[in-house]
């Protein structure tokens, strides 16, 4: 008898969406004149359809990028199919198997198996993370590299919006960039948070310039160098929590990064985790280390929103730094998505990722795989 929850076919879709940008200066980076997404949709022989989405950030920001996305995702479909797409840890080491590496195209699958397998149990995903926490997540609101007048008032825009979580994007010059954050930080109330994150624009030297401004203001301090290396003498003299972010790639960095004391809190981003198999391997470790997290993603659409508020829905809100909040100008390529209101996060009760597909919004499958 054939298994009804055997994957039968894996459809790959691109979506383009508009590039809006960090907000930081990429040193010697160029930007992508849009984002392009992979959506990735398992079917199973019982009919249902599981699915998942991958959007690095150009080719230059992380070793990710779309085309070799779909190209390792054409090296492990074949391996995939006939397997049971609800055995989540055995889909992992199939993958493995087929593809060293390459976590990014392994995620969008990941997460559409995560997303079979709600749909499955007749429960939302973050029922099967660890159980359902909270329906409602804080997000938090990036503020654009500007002046700091416009700064200013591009979060007070944002605070009248029911934002209390703020990224107050630098990387420009280190002392300008301090009287940027004393700007915005002196309109603060009293349950705004901030987060000084340069976006890794800042030089070893530039960072430790900025340190004792930093140190003077109320904020948390992000990965504000390229390399772990870059940021230990920086982590060293700061005396505000320290996020790390890119250089975090799994449970064998992130275990390094607490023994040598780096950290206060992690940005766990679900496709550069590879997917919500590992993300919540981070989460847990995290959770027993007493280390703050934000779980969010790179970019994407209503999918990658979703995947990330499953997992966030998952984990205890005090450690969380808030989401992402995924905003584009593009028609919703799915219905039931986490809606934004007031600065949260606002999940459906529904099965999976309790989305649904708009393949109205989509073009064709660049490829099928059955």
């Amino acid at each position: 008898m054939q298994n009804p929850n055997a994957i039968r076919q894996i459809s790959v879709y691109q979506v383009n969406l508009p590039f809006s940008g960090f907000g930081s200066r990429w040193v010697g980076r160029a930007k992508p004149e849009f984002y392009d997404s992979t959506l990735v949709t398992v079917t199973t022989e019982s009919g249902l359809v599981g699915v998942g989405e991958s959007c690095p950030l150009g080719a230059i920001y992380l070793p990710a990028f779309a085309g070799g996305l779909r190209a390792a995702i054409a090296e492990m479909a074949p391996a995939l199919l006939g397997e049971d797409a609800t055995r989540i840890n055995h889909i992992y080491r199939v993958m493995d198997a087929a593809l060293f590496g390459h976590g990014y195209a392994k995620a969008a699958i990941d997460v559409a198996c995560w997303d079979l397998l709600g749909q499955h149990c007749a429960q939302p995903v973050s029922s099967l993370l660890g159980g359902r926490h909270q329906d409602a997540i804080p997000v938090y609101a990036p503020i654009a590299l500007r002046s700091p007048a416009e700064m200013v008032e591009n979060v007070k825009g944002r605070q009248a919006e029911g934002f209390t979580r703020f990224q107050i994007k630098l990387g420009d010059d280190p002392l300008e960039d301090v009287e940027r954050l004393r700007a915005v930080t002196a309109i603060g109330r009293k349950n705004d948070l901030f987060m000084a994150d340069a976006n890794r624009g800042w030089t070893q030297a530039d960072a430790l310039r900025a340190l004792d401004g930093l140190n003077e203001i109320d904020c948390y301090v992000e990965q504000p160098c390229a390399t772990y290396e870059q940021c230990k003498p920086v982590r060293a003299r700061c005396r505000r929590p320290f996020i790390l972010d890119e250089v975090i790639d799994g449970v064998p960095e992130l275990a390094r990064a607490i023994a040598e004391n780096m950290l206060d809190a992690l940005v766990i981003k679900v496709t550069h985790a590879g997917g919500l198999t590992p993300a919540r391997q981070l989460r847990d470790l995290c959770l027993a280390q007493g280390l703050h997290m934000r779980i969010e993603d790179t970019a994407g659409t209503e999918v990658a929103r979703a995947a990330q508020a499953q997992l966030a829905a998952a984990t205890p809100l005090a450690p969380q730094l808030g989401c992402y909040t995924f905003i584009n100008q593009m028609p919703p390529i799915a219905t039931g998505a986490p809606e934004i209101r007031d600065g949260m996060l606002h999940l459906n009760r529904q099965p999976g990722l309790g989305l649904e597909l708009r393949y109205d919004e989509l073009d064709p499958p660049l490829a099928v795989y059955e």
